[in-house]
């Protein structure tokens, strides 16, 4: 059951920068509305207005002081007149718990409850009971608890934290527990008291009568939005456990060709032009695109004129955020003042919901950029900022084949994997002329690059994933071509000559381990070190570098006195 978390608030939390309490995400607010002698509480304009321009679901409650019928259904009036038909997504709440009321009859209560109930519900609003537990369970009319309650139990050493041990849950009958009066909240100058819901009000309407428990009923589409996001949500989980390419091979297995290089299936289908790019969030659109086809994916992340989207902000300026999560809801996590990553949604549990990510790794925490797909989950409560977007899957006409799926219109290059033929080889700034580029002035034979266009006499390349420049025709090969030899002025003999002093401390970084071979370069494939491969994150001594017979960088290193050489992009300072 997911939980709805949120806030009440009066004249003596000061006043509110709603925005600010809107992105830290908050689902609801309920304000009080009057305080002692029927007076209007001098912050319910202002909060009200703050909700409302923010898109936080409100509702209000009252605090009684009537010990008769008379005073509460003056006090109902009030709270009618002051509301004036404002619409509310949640209740109006009766708190009937003061000292004054300690000693009436059940009768009387349950009749004064009943008194105001019927005046709230007469004029469009939904009703509810807010009180402490011990008040709940030892005062309360049993009568009472047939309508929707609200109650608060929290410890002694309250520091505004959810304690476990002290829930009231949803199996009691009540409707949400107040756990906290001292929660700080930005934009509230104040401690504030904190609640979760286990029933989301802002889904309903503002004129429900509010019969004691009614049965909830689902609508129409109810089975077409279930089986699309039940297609979405398998067509995700068929891709867990893919990793990130080093360039642009072997794309559609999932455990070949590993590397940190960001080339996935991905963005060849959606966008090849963004290749080697994060893929986060072209995740997502690839998900919605084979399952719904293209034309519906667009639709559905409301990206028709730019699919795929590429950048989690648009998405979330394009979408009513969220501050609790659904099945099917695509996740934008808050992170260090941006949204900065991106996944579906696949399960919510309470407060824990569940997700399948791509660009991530299987870290508790929050992780952009981790080169594969993963199902993860998190404490909704422990995410501030955290949003969720809602795509509307009541558009879904029919689930497509992944056979049947047309592909996005693409006239880009198909990219390939190159080598430098020989020594020295220039990069030019442009298709034609002889302007170098400055900032990779050589390559050298065997070194790699990715081929990403071409013109009349040249290619156009991309130089570690960074520079971007052009090379003749004639000075590049296929990778698997170009037969390569160690420089002598630049390699080593086989652990011969190397250092086998510490320079540095390094680990591991290559997510699917990392081989150690017996002298540096690709091509010693059958030269494997006994100790090889070593995990992710192993630790490793970095003695000495060389050129490898790749043409690429290599380290010699020493893990538990033994000794090897591996490539220098997959290890990093410790």
């Amino acid at each position: 059951m997911p939980e709805i978390k949120g806030i009440d608030v009066s004249r003596w939390n000061g006043s509110i920068d709603w925005k600010t309490v809107a992105n830290y995400g908050m689902g609801f607010a309920i304000l009080r509305i009057t305080e002692k002698g029927n007076i209007v509480d001098s912050t319910f304009e202002p909060n009200y207005k703050g909700c409302i321009e923010n898109k936080i679901p409100v509702g209000v409650y009252k605090y009684s002081y009537a010990t008769t019928i008379a005073q509460i259904k003056n006090e109902a009036n009030v709270v009618i007149k002051t509301l004036n038909k404002r619409k509310l997504d949640y209740p109006v709440f009766l708190d009937i718990e003061d000292k004054c009321q300690e000693n009436l009859s059940d009768s009387l209560m349950m009749k004064m409850i009943e008194a105001f109930r019927a005046i709230i519900v007469k004029a469009g609003y939904k009703f509810g009971i807010y009180c402490g537990y011990s008040w709940y369970q030892n005062q309360l009319p049993e009568g009472a608890k047939k309508y929707d309650c609200w109650v608060a139990r929290y410890p002694n050493n309250d520091t505004g934290e959810l304690q476990e041990r002290l829930r009231v849950p949803a199996s009691t009958g009540v409707i949400g527990w107040q756990y906290s009066s001292k929660a700080t909240i930005p934009g509230i100058p104040t401690k504030t008291d904190r609640s979760v819901f286990y029933k989301d009000y802002s889904k309903s309407s503002t004129t429900s009568t509010n019969s004691p428990k009614p049965t909830t009923t689902q609508g129409s589409d109810t089975m077409n939005k279930d089986k699309a996001i039940d297609a979405l949500i398998a067509t995700a989980q068929a891709e867990i456990g893919y990793m990130e390419k080093q360039s642009n091979a072997q794309l559609d297995d999932k455990n070949t060709n590993v590397g940190d290089g960001n080339y996935t299936k991905y963005w060849r289908d959606l966008k090849p032009i963004y290749q080697g790019q994060p893929w986060c969030a072209v995740f997502v659109s690839w998900i919605m695109y084979k399952t719904f086809g293209l034309e519906t994916a667009k639709k559905l992340l409301k990206h028709e004129n730019d699919f795929p989207y590429v950048y989690c902000p648009t998405l979330g300026a394009r979408f009513t955020k969220y501050a609790n999560p659904q099945r099917g809801d695509i996740v934008i996590f808050y992170r260090n003042g941006t949204f900065a990553h991106t996944g579906i949604v696949t399960k919510v549990e309470g407060d824990k919901f569940y997700t399948i990510e791509g660009n991530t790794n299987n870290g508790s925490t929050i992780i952009a950029n981790g080169g594969s797909v993963c199902s993860k989950h998190y404490n909704n409560s422990n995410l501030p900022g955290t949003k969720f977007c809602r795509p509307d899957y009541s558009i879904v006409k029919s689930i497509m084949n992944s056979s049947s799926t047309s592909k996005p219109s693409q006239t880009t290059y198909n990219k390939w994997v190159g080598a430098a033929t020989k020594n020295g080889t220039d990069v030019f700034a442009n298709p034609t002329g002889t302007s170098k580029l400055s900032t990779y002035p050589k390559l050298n034979k065997g070194n790699l690059v990715d081929v990403i266009g071409v013109s009349e006499t040249r290619y156009q390349v991309k130089i570690a994933d960074k520079f971007v420049g052009y090379v003749e025709k004639t000075n590049i090969k296929d990778a698997n071509a170009v037969v390569t030899k160690p420089s002598a002025s630049t390699s080593k003999p086989a652990n011969k000559g190397y250092s086998k002093s510490e320079k540095w401390k390094g680990v591991i970084i290559a997510k699917s381990g990392l081989k150690v071979r017996k002298s540096p370069g690709t091509s010693n494939a059958d030269l494997e070190c006994s100790f090889s491969p070593l995990k992710y994150n192993t630790p490793v001594s970095v003695c000495d570098s060389t050129t490898g017979s790749d043409g690429n960088k290599w380290y010699y290193i020493c893990y538990k006195g033994k000794y090897g050489f591996s490539s220098a992009k997959y290890i990093k300072k410790k």
